[in-house]
């Protein structure tokens, strides 16, 4: 069984694919790079993490009717929600730093992180989840969404290595002193995103 993933970032698809091999899942991950994707970036135009991840399912969807490709399609869209910032950055999670960088690009890449920081500067409630919403959409166009979430709080500076996503450098687990960025596979793996995705999974296979 073949699933389409809608991203090009290799990384992405690495990461489903192994957790496809760990839930024992005959099936094979494509890329929009392997089925030739040639629309450009599809606009997240929604206002909810279900939204946007529905939007890049039916575009993607939309190019393979066109391109009689009938694979399942799998999209996600995730966030950090903090409470104090009545939900920020949440769906702007990724884009949170791109007015800044736009007008000065010398600004660090990880720019999100250090604004979220200099918000929550001397704030004592720092909870926050992590969301991830990921739709699987059949050929046909029947669809089902799974959405998950863990709870944890933003720490005071960032933690460890920086790597993406940037804001797992201060997102700290719920009852733990670690933060996303330091998880071991195995404890990613009882997170939000994974547990999404393996719900969605088990729906199709």
């Amino acid at each position: 069984m073949k699933l389409i993933f809608g991203t090009t970032n290799n990384r992405k698809v690495e990461d489903l694919q192994n957790i496809i091999n760990k839930m024992n899942y005959d099936i094979e991950v494509l890329s929009m790079e392997d089925i030739y994707w040639d629309r450009g970036e599809i606009e997240e135009s929604g206002t909810t993490l279900q939204e946007n991840s529905l939007i890049k399912a039916q575009a993607i969807l939309s190019f393979c009717k066109d391109h009689h490709i009938e694979y399942p399609i799998m999209t996600d869209d995730a966030g950090s929600f903090v409470d104090y910032l009545n939900g920020e950055p949440g769906i702007y999670t990724t884009r949170y730093a791109d007015d800044e960088i736009a007008l000065d690009p010398s600004l660090p890449k990880y720019q999100c992180v250090i604004k979220l920081l200099r918000k929550l500067n001397g704030v004592d409630n720092r909870r926050a989840q992590y969301r991830c919403c990921v739709t699987i959409m059949m050929p046909d166009g029947e669809y089902h969404q799974e959405s998950v979430e863990s709870n944890g709080t933003i720490a005071t500076e960032i933690v460890g290595k920086l790597t993406k996503p940037y804001f797992y450098s201060v997102f700290m687990l719920e009852n733990s002193n670690v933060a996303f960025n330091e998880l071991s596979d195995e404890e990613l793996y009882d997170t939000y995103r994974y547990k999404a995705i393996s719900k969605t999974l088990s729906r199709i296979y």
